[in-house]
């Protein structure tokens, strides 16, 4: 059936269109029982001209992290009703044109955590165990007396900034390895760390006393280039830097600097300022970074979860009913009546 055909009816069904579709099977059961849905290219990113284009008409927007709904889409599409993003709080929405045109922006708390924290749990080990320069010295015809040894975790400290949905798994999941952890997050209740068995510390004492440091926390004005050449001097010489949250709360330049003058051991980055990364990203030239495609949230399980949810979140909006887990709150305030 084509966006925007009757069904018997004289009032056309909404239309939900999705940028870049994912394992979408079970979300397109959800959405087909109310509205339309139109598929994107999920191999590349679109320009703003080519996401103006193809939302034009839409009632409802389902988005992951790669491409930017920008003010200038959002005061195109006079039909939409809501921008749902699969996975943690959008970065790339424009919050403040959205809440002017009364337009709800939800996200999908919790669907990626537990793969999120994994991952980290395993690009901390990879780099204490200097798994990728052992993989790579074994090829080159060394063995083991070539090699320079690895670190046990147990005994080291863990600096979780952002204790969150990830942060707090992750934080679950390093209290076997007989580490001392601590977290810098203004915004969560102690009791949280409390239960977590984890010191609560400001930022700078934690870059200070922490072997690897953890990011895992949304992306502000605040929080943007949180990690910068200051940040970085006040870290151990052998710590390790593990990002699988956001980008831009890295000053790539400055963490590049530090890795080749060795201010720190290393980093493990899943997410970059520029995505998609080229071959030619300067970090990619040193020995002691481990990096993955931004693919930290992306397990069979949370791909099952996400869709599933965001898309539970348009339904609720198509139908007039509120939706769970809103960004913009204050949006209802500017909720037109027709």
């Amino acid at each position: 059936m084509n966006p925007g055909k009757t069904t018997g009816s004289s009032q056309p069904r909404p239309t939900v269109f999705i940028p870049e579709p994912r394992a979408e099977t079970k979300s397109l059961d959800v959405l087909r029982e109310v509205a339309e849905v139109k598929l994107g290219d999920s191999r590349r990113k679109y320009s703003e001209d080519e996401l103006l284009e193809e939302a034009r008409n839409a009632d409802a927007l389902i988005i992951s992290s790669r491409d930017a709904i920008s003010r200038r889409i959002i005061e195109a599409c006079p039909k939409l009703k809501i921008i749902s993003k699969r996975g943690a709080k959008p970065s790339n929405v424009d919050i403040q044109s959205a809440t002017e045109r009364g337009i709800p922006v939800t996200w999908t708390p919790g669907s990626n955590a537990v793969s999120v924290a994994e991952h980290a749990l395993m690009m901390i080990l990879a780099q204490m165990k200097r798994l990728i320069r052992s993989m790579s010295g074994q090829k080159d015809g060394e063995w083991r007396g070539d090699l320079v040894p690895g670190n046990e975790l147990s005994g080291k400290t863990v600096g979780i900034i952002g204790l969150g949905q990830a942060g707090s798994e992750l934080a679950k999941r390093l209290s076997c390895f007989a580490v001392d952890m601590v977290a810098y997050d203004p915004y969560v209740p102690r009791e949280r760390a409390v239960q977590l068995n984890v010191k609560m510390v400001g930022l700078k004492e934690l870059l200070e006393i922490s072997d690897i440091v953890s990011l895992h926390c949304d992306l502000t004005q605040e929080t943007r280039h949180l990690i910068g050449e200051e940040q970085l001097k006040r870290m151990k010489k052998g710590a390790y830097l593990v990002n699988t949250a956001r980008g831009e709360l890295i000053d790539t330049k400055a963490l590049y600097q530090a890795l080749k003058e060795a201010l720190i051991a290393g980093a493990a980055l899943d997410v970059f300022e520029e995505e998609p990364t080229e071959r030619n990203n300067p970090l990619f030239s040193l020995d002691n970074v481990l990096h993955t495609p931004h693919m930290a949230g992306i397990t069979h399980e949370s791909v099952g979860r996400e869709p599933v949810w965001a898309a539970e979140e348009v339904v609720r909006v198509l139908k007039g009913e509120s939706p769970q887990n809103v960004v913009n709150p204050e949006y209802t305030r500017n909720v037109r009546t027709k």
